[in-house]
């Protein structure tokens, strides 16, 4: 599901900027509310209105978050069957995660948190 080769082209896109078009994409993709994604990547959704406005990229961080959430969902779609069941699956409250995996996505440790436990449902471990 990830190689390494997905991971330099990720350093490389955010070496190049992570235009605010791709927060766009991922809200509609994820179908999650703005101001719950603008929170995961620790930015107010002004400040994302703002970048819209002046054209600007994400700060290098930010948009590193942004890629991997991307990635993320295209797997929890994958795994899962449909952008919705994954975005279920994340809301839930989980014994694993102590929490809803979702409140870990605000780190890219988070981020892989839940990769390592979509490879463990892919492969048919219960999580």
């Amino acid at each position: 599901m990830e190689n390494i080769a997905s991971d330099f082209n990720l350093v490389y896109q955010v070496d190049s900027g992570v235009h605010v078009s791709k927060f766009d994409q991922l809200l509609e993709h994820s179908g999650l509310q703005k101001q719950v994604l603008a929170n995961l990547l620790g930015l107010d959704p002004r400040t994302i209105d703002n970048y819209r406005k002046q054209g600007r990229n994400f700060p290098s961080l930010a948009g590193e978050l942004l890629l991997k959430i991307t990635q993320l969902f295209s797997v929890g779609e994958e795994v899962f069957g449909s952008v919705e069941a994954f975005r279920d699956w994340l809301a839930a409250p989980s014994e694993v995660f102590e929490r809803s995996p979702i409140k870990f996505l605000h780190t890219s440790t988070g981020v892989v948190l839940i990769q390592k436990a979509l490879l463990r449902i892919a492969y048919g471990y219960a999580v």
